[in-house]
């Protein structure tokens, strides 16, 4: 069951599109794809390092509604702040999609 008050925040997710320069070199370009509702949640430093046993650098769980489009390459943006993907899970009888990330400068 999806607890919906539970999603108060806004996050952006980014997709990755690598281009060329005029010079051969490889860059990479975020576009953004779409804005959900979602449930973010820090973890604590016990979480944090039973996570990196698990070899996973983990410091959100991040709870949206389930996008099939998702993948591993994507990016969160959450206030402002820069979310690798490390872990995506469905949850809930595919209803919910788990998202363990880490917070990058």
């Amino acid at each position: 069951m999806i607890d919906i008050g539970l999603m108060r925040e806004r996050v952006l997710i980014q997709s990755p599109r690598i281009e060329q320069s005029p010079f051969g070199e490889a860059t990479t370009e975020w576009v953004n794809v779409v804005e959900v509702w979602a449930s973010v949640r820090g973890l604590n430093s016990r979480e944090v390092l039973q996570a990196q046993q698990a070899n996973a650098i983990v410091t959100h769980v991040v709870r949206i509604r389930l996008l099939d489009e998702l993948t591993h390459q994507h990016r969160l943006i959450w206030r402002g702040r820069i979310l690798e993907i490390s872990s995506l899970m469905e949850r809930e009888t595919r209803l919910i999609h788990e998202i363990m990330a880490r917070e990058v400068a």
